[in-house]
């Protein structure tokens, strides 16, 4: 009769573990998978409703900063465990013609950068009504807003208007809004005080407004004409509300 082989014995139940523990990784590591890949896309739907809540009625799309190999990096997904800035860049605020934000009903800005409005108000001459119109209309004040074409800052301002204007950093909330107040005071003397030619022009251009001897006969120009004067007649009767 054969003798009994401990040592095949061992082997084979040493092979049978082997199996077990590596079935047991590879479940592991597909389950952990599963989990980061599930925290992943809630991550990305968490931030963006946070977008979506924040901008509501803008057009906006998100792009995400980050480091990558010392480098700065961007996508337009939420970059896979590495810290990341998100980016957000919106459309003039009252210019999609698709909003559904009710402008009678939706809440002012009342008491947002208050002493910085009133002094370039009086320093150029323009309604603080007026102003909070325009800024609401633009980024919602919002003073890291930025547009796809580069407009920047609560005022929205361009690089050449920021620059012409003396804004040497459109993120700061006193420079925009003393650089927007003093373009929106030149449009309104070019356009002999009609805030609506004004408001026009602050979208569209001046030359535009001009050259079509009133509002141009852009559909999101016109639509922004529209709220900004709802906004403004809003923020006046406010004012006129606290004076009383």
């Amino acid at each position: 009769m054969a003798g009994h082989c401990v040592a095949a014995d061992s082997a084979s139940s040493g092979g049978a573990s082997s199996v077990v523990d590596y079935e047991k990784q590879v479940r592991e590591v597909a389950e952990r998978s599963a989990a980061e890949a599930k925290a992943k896309k809630e991550q990305e739907r968490l931030e963006k409703a946070r977008v979506v809540g924040s901008n509501a009625g803008a057009e906006s799309f998100r792009v995400f900063k980050f480091k990558k190999d010392g480098a700065t990096a961007f996508s337009d997904s939420v970059p896979y465990k590495t810290k990341y800035e998100v980016v957000i860049y919106n459309s003039c605020f009252a210019c999609s013609i698709t909003s559904n934000i009710d402008w009678y009903k939706t809440r002012l800005y009342l008491t947002e950068f208050s002493d910085t409005i009133s002094l370039a108000a009086r320093a150029y001459h323009v309604d603080v009504g007026f102003i909070r119109a325009i800024i609401h209309a633009e980024s919602a004040f919002n003073p890291l807003a930025r547009s796809r074409k580069g407009a920047m800052g609560l005022m929205q301002l361009m690089p050449g208007t920021a620059k012409d204007m003396g804004v040497f950093d459109t993120t700061n909330p006193e420079q925009n809004i003393n650089g927007g107040v003093k373009y929106l005071a030149s449009l309104l003397q070019t356009f002999n005080g009609n805030e609506t030619l004004a408001a026009a022009a602050y979208n569209a251009g001046a030359g535009a407004v001009t050259r079509h001897g009133g509002i141009p006969p852009y559909e999101e120009t016109q639509t922004y004409v529209k709220r900004v004067k709802i906004l403004a007649d809003r923020y006046k009767s406010q004012k006129q509300l606290a004076t009383n």
